[in-house]
């Protein structure tokens, strides 16, 4: 019963962040006018690609997460209240600046590959 209970409570947890970060994401959308994101790991981008990635609900809910197991008791509180601040402050700014980071390394890697051929 023990191991049962353990189970519902990190489910519970899980879903109040989730649903946290979702609030979170809305409320940056309505603020700032970007579009919202949808809760998912395939996405369409503007081009009209398919696109396998994780969402930004989806990766601010890790921090989240970790931010209610490490507060304590009501960890339910913590997850979604964390969740949305998380998602409404921070949004995509640093998933941006890693994307960038990555392009940027993958363009020096093709320059150097096309130097020395």
């Amino acid at each position: 019963m023990g191991l049962l209970r353990k189970a519902g409570g990190a489910v519970l947890i899980a879903g109040a962040a989730l649903g946290g970060n979702w609030l979170g994401d809305m409320l940056r959308a309505t603020t700032t006018g970007e579009s919202a994101h949808q809760l998912g790991l395939v996405h369409t981008s503007a081009e009209g690609g398919t696109v396998l990635g994780l969402n930004i609900a989806l990766t601010n809910f890790v921090p989240a997460l970790l931010l209610a197991l490490l507060a304590g008791k009501p960890r339910t509180l913590y997850a979604f209240v964390s969740g949305a601040v998380i998602s409404a402050l921070v949004g995509d700014g640093y998933e941006r600046a890693v994307a960038s980071w990555l392009r940027r390394r993958s363009q020096s890697g093709q320059m150097i590959q096309n130097l020395g051929s």
